[in-house]
């Protein structure tokens, strides 16, 4: 199984390129698809077996959904199949969302690992989110994830297990 993991912190050039390390290329594999992230706020890599997965559960909702279809437009709109790197391991950012997630020219980004995806993320965006995790709402957010996916009737994954 793929997974992305780590940071790198980059630059994007003047023509909104960025240099994705050899590790991240060789997960991505030769073409890769540029959409949005999971949770919809900066743009990311998936590979085309990843995405394929993804679009096809997507594909399963009815275009007459009126609710859903606005989301749907906005995830298939932002979303570059076919891509790839150039000989030098750069990739192009498609302007619209360079523009939308303030990835211009210049700018600092980072590249962050989130498993089955590689977000792209303007560096002081990045930041703000991982501030946010701080404190007493990273610890809100844990026992959400313990609570809703690893509890088994014990106190799973927060210590021994003794009731």
């Amino acid at each position: 199984m793929k997974e992305f993991n780590g940071r790198s912190f980059l630059t994007v050039d003047s023509k909104g390129r960025l240099f994705l390390p050899q590790g991240y290329r060789d997960l991505l594999g030769e073409n890769f698809v540029i959409s949005l992230s999971e949770d919809l706020k900066t743009p990311a890599f998936y590979t085309k077996e990843d995405w394929d997965k993804k679009s096809a559960l997507l594909r399963r909702i009815p275009q007459t959904d009126r609710r859903a279809h606005g989301l749907l437009r906005m995830i298939f709109s932002a979303t570059f199949p076919e891509y790839n790197t150039d000989a030098q391991g750069r990739v192009l950012i498609p302007l619209a969302l360079r523009q939308l997630y303030g990835l211009n020219e210049g700018s600092e980004a980072v590249l962050a690992g989130v498993g089955s995806t590689l977000e792209i993320w303007n560096a002081a965006a990045f930041e703000a989110s991982m501030n946010a995790l701080e404190g007493e709402s990273a610890g809100e957010a844990l026992d959400y994830i313990y609570d809703t996916y690893f509890s088994t009737g014990i106190d799973a994954g927060k210590g021994d297990g003794e009731a």
